[in-house]
């Protein structure tokens, strides 16, 4: 559900937030819904703060059971240091108020058990989000960490085999907490629910990412004439799959083709190598890439 712009960012309510604060509300803790809300606000203020410092624009703002996901224009062509920053930054913010709310709960007076709720729910936002499990920050930083060695898509894959692997753990701890107490954790069940939907919406997503990110590299080349490029070296019996795993997002790349005695047989472009992937195939050499007389 959109609920309006705040200083140009669009604010939405997602379904799965709207039936947790529902059940707060039915199990009469609506008082604490505010305290709820602010903390959630304050944990993405610091994500979009820490985007803003490192020149990305927030679009819109997704207030999830459990946190928020802010939608940060060319995050997904962010290097892993860049994704890492951001995404640390909630769960940072939020234990720096919950350890604010524990320091000074003896001083709080009448407002103590206000307080220590505050502080309760600020260290369960953190830690929760920290689990690594996307879209969870947790998740984003073992993908941006991943991904320094492996494939993006191949990243993405590994952190969903986790996400589901958590659900299915937050699963059976609600049924034991039914077998042992016969409470139904409804909470547990919907951030199980939550994370196997969401894991695989990033999972289809991730296929995307290389040719968004080589489109976003041509039109600011196009746009400027001019872009930071690296320069790598493949032996000519290179597999293409071991050169693509070394492209980043935030430059372009030239690749130098040596033969066994180390001359200079040919070169590509990086725009050159995505063109022709689907004819010579993934694990075709990068020598077979070259436009040969």
């Amino acid at each position: 559900m959109r609920a309006g712009k705040v200083a140009g960012v669009e604010i939405i309510f997602n379904n799965w937030f709207l039936v947790l604060l529902a059940l707060f509300t039915a199990a009469g803790l609506g008082g604490k819904i505010l305290l709820v809300f602010s903390a959630v606000l304050l944990h993405e203020l610091a994500h979009m703060l820490m985007a803003g410092g490192l020149g990305y624009k927030v679009k819109q703002v997704e207030l999830l059971p459990f946190g928020a996901m802010a939608r940060v224009e060319r995050l997904a062509d962010a290097g892993a240091a860049s994704e890492i920053m951001i995404a640390a930054a909630g769960p940072m913010a939020s234990l720096v108020l919950a350890a604010l709310c524990y320091a000074r709960l003896n001083e709080a007076g009448a407002w103590q058990e206000v307080v220590r709720f505050y502080g309760e729910v600020n260290l369960t936002l953190a830690l929760f989000n920290l689990l690594p499990a996307l879209p969870l920050d947790g998740g984003r930083i073992l993908r941006a960490l991943l991904s320094r060695r492996r494939d993006y898509r191949e990243s993405t894959a590994i952190v969903v085999t986790i996400s589901h692997i958590i659900g299915c753990l937050l699963i059976l701890l609600a049924g034991l907490e039914y077998w042992l107490q016969g409470i139904i954790n409804l909470t547990m069940l919907i951030a199980a629910g939550f994370l196997f939907i969401t894991a695989r919406a990033e999972n289809n997503l991730a296929g995307l990412r290389g040719m968004r990110i080589l489109a976003g590299k041509k039109a600011e080349l196009s746009s400027r004439g001019v872009m930071p490029t690296s320069h790598l070296t493949a032996m000519e019996n290179t597999a293409v799959s071991d050169v693509i795993r070394l492209l980043g997002p935030e430059q372009y790349y030239v690749i130098h083709i040596v033969d066994r005695n180390f001359h200079l047989s040919g070169a590509l472009t990086e725009t050159e190598v995505w063109e022709k992937l689907l004819e010579r195939g993934i694990k075709g050499k990068v020598n077979d890439f070259i436009n040969k007389a």
